[in-house]
C-alpha cells in the first residue's frame, strides 16, 4: 500500500513518517484531522433566559446612569452651585430636592425611548443586549415595527406594578416570556443557536469562585504583614520611619493593583493554579497585560452588576462572565 505526499504529490510507503523528498511531516496531517474531529457544536436554547436579559438590562441601566450622573453634576454646578460650597440637609426644601432628581427623571423617559429606537432597528436590541448576544423579534421573527417596541416597552410597566411577577414569569413560560411579551405577542431570542468548540475545558463557575477566595486570602495575609512591618518600624522610632512607611505602602498598593492583571497574564494567579484553572484568549494562548487590565475594568463593572454578570457563566457556551465576554477570554481547567 502506497499514500500521496500531500506537499509534493508523489507516492510514498504507506508507514512513512515523513516525506524523504519534501521533508513533509505527517503528524501535521494527522494533527489536522483530529482538530476537526475534535470540533463539536454546543446547542443554545432558542430563547434567551431570565440570566441573559437581567444581566442586558443591567447594562443598559448602568450605561444610561453614568452618563445622567456625569450629566447630573454638570446641570447642579450650574443650577445649584451652592450645593458645592455649603450644602446642609436642614437647609434642604422640598424644590431643591425635585431640582436635583429632574435629570434621573428625564433618565426614565430616555430609557425608555432608547430602547424603543434600538429595539426596533435594524440592531433588533439595545447595546446591553447586543453585548450579551440577544435580540427582540415579534411573532413571525422578524424586527419590531416602532409602534410594536412602543407597546412592549410601554408594557414592562405590567412587570413592575405586578411587584416583579412579570419578570419571574421568564422563568416558568415555555417561550421565556416576560409577562411585557405575552401582552404584546414579542420574543426574546438568542442570535447563536448553536457554537463551534474545539473541545476545550472550560472551568465551572465554582471553581473560579474558590480560585478568587484564596486569591483573597493572600492579599489579605499580604495586608496583615504590611500591618506588621509598619508596627515594627514604628517600634524603633527611625529618624526615616516615614519614608520607609510611604515606600512601604507604594509597594503594597502596586502589588494590590498588579496582582491580578500580571498573573492572568502568566494564564493565572496563585489561587487560579491551585486550582488548575487558567486565564487564555479563544485559541487557548496567553492573554497580554493590556487585555488583563481590561479583566481587572470588567471585574469591577462586574461587580456593580451582581449577581447577573456573575451568574452569565451559567448561561453563556464557554461559562464566561461579563469580564469574560468584555475581554474575549476563557477560563479553562488545566488538570
Amino acid at each position: 500500500m502506497e499514500k500521496g505526499c500531500p506537499r509534493c504529490g508523489r507516492m510514498l510507503e504507506e508507514n512513512a513518517p515523513k516525506c524523504p523528498y519534501c521533508g513533509y511531516d505527517f503528524k501535521e496531517l494527522n494533527t489536522l484531522f483530529k482538530r476537526y474531529d475534535d470540533l463539536r457544536s454546543i446547542q443554545i436554547p432558542k430563547y434567551a433566559g431570565f440570566i441573559k436579559r437581567m444581566a442586558a438590562n443591567t447594562i443598559d441601566y448602568l450605561f444610561l446612569f453614568i452618563i445622567f450622573t456625569i450629566i447630573e453634576g454638570i446641570y447642579l454646578y450650574f443650577m445649584m452651585p451652592q450645593i458645592f460650597t455649603h450644602f446642609s440637609f436642614d437647609n434642604l426644601l422640598i424644590a431643591d430636592v425635585f431640582k436635583m432628581i429632574i435629570p434621573y427623571l428625564i433618565m426614565i423617559f430616555v430609557y425608555f425611548f432608547y430602547c424603543v429606537f434600538m429595539q426596533s432597528s435594524k440592531f433588533m436590541a439595545t447595546l446591553g443586549e447586543r453585548f450579551i448576544g440577544i435580540e427582540v423579534i415579534d411573532d413571525l421573527g422578524s424586527p419590531l415595527t416602532f409602534g410594536l417596541a412602543f407597546k412592549r416597552n410601554l408594557a414592562r410597566l405590567l412587570n413592575v406594578i405586578t411587584f416583579g411577577f412579570g419578570f419571574l414569569m421568564i422563568i416558568i413560560t415555555k417561550q421565556k416570556q416576560a409577562l411585557s411579551d405575552k401582552a404584546t405577542n414579542t420574543f426574546v431570542i438568542n442570535r447563536l443557536t448553536s457554537e463551534n468548540y474545539n473541545g476545550i475545558p472550560y472551568a465551572h463557575l465554582f471553581r473560579r469562585l474558590a480560585a478568587f477566595i484564596i486569591d483573597v486570602v493572600i492579599l489579605i495575609g499580604i495586608y496583615i504583614l504590611y500591618g506588621y512591618a509598619i508596627k515594627y518600624i514604628n517600634s524603633f522610632n527611625l529618624s526615616y520611619a516615614s519614608t520607609l512607611k510611604g515606600i512601604l505602602f507604594i509597594c503594597l498598593l502596586f502589588f494590590l493593583i498588579m496582582y491580578f492583571p500580571y498573573y492572568d497574564t502568566k494564564r493565572g494567579t496563585y489561587g487560579k493554579k491551585l486550582m488548575k484553572i487558567g486565564v487564555t484568549d479563544y485559541n487557548e494562548n496567553k492573554i497580554s497585560l493590556f487585555r488583563s487590565f481590561l479583566r481587572l475594568i470588567g471585574f469591577i463593572i462586574e461587580i456593580v452588576l451582581l449577581p447577573f454578570g456573575t451568574l452569565l457563566a451559567f448561561v453563556t457556551p464557554r461559562k464566561q462572565t461579563f469580564k469574560d465576554l468584555l475581554t474575549k477570554t476563557i477560563v479553562v481547567r488545566c488538570d
